[in-house]
């Protein structure tokens, strides 16, 4: 008995598309990577016009949280950069505290999409003390953050946004 070459071909087009996810299923989603989502972090700090000398750099996981000081003395403007990736955490606070002052940024985590830094701008002056809870559980993400000397033409907005304008 001969298999028509109709039916053959019918067979080899029904398993290719069940192999290249052709068949109407769901795609499966790309799992998160660490050194993907700091290459977006970073390709996001990066497109800024302004032009800026980078002080400090730091990438914490979101589990982990984050506290550090930052020193800004000198004469120029200082701006803090910060970008979130997760897929496990849509948001992190960062809290600012400068001698008696305080202020909370929300920054947005979202999965894989592009990443919109949120830019905070203060004066030289006492250091600067950056905290982050650590998020609960075990989840995947990271916090990047660069801080940053100004030209003073360069700073757009209000110029001290712990103190507030």
């Amino acid at each position: 008995m001969r298999i028509p070459k109709l039916l053959v071909l019918l067979a080899v087009v029904t398993a290719l598309a069940g192999c290249t996810g052709q068949g109407g299923g769901p795609a499966p989603q790309a799992e998160w990577e660490p050194d993907d989502a700091l290459q977006r972090a970073q390709a996001a700090l990066k497109d800024d016009p302004a032009s800026a000398q980078r002080v400090r750099f730091g990438s914490p996981h979101v589990g982990s949280g984050l506290n550090e000081k930052l020193e800004t003395s000198g004469n120029k403007p200082y701006r803090l950069d910060l970008v979130c990736d997760s897929t496990d955490v849509g948001r992190v606070t960062v809290s600012l505290t400068r001698e008696a002052s305080k202020k909370e940024f929300e920054v947005t985590c979202g999965g894989t999409a592009r990443k919109i830094p949120v830019r905070i701008n203060f004066p030289a002056g006492p250091p600067v003390t950056m905290t982050v809870a650590p998020a609960p559980g075990d989840p995947m993400g990271l916090i990047v953050w660069e801080l940053k000397s100004l030209d003073p033409a360069n700073v757009q907005g209000c110029a001290d946004e712990i103190v507030g304008c």
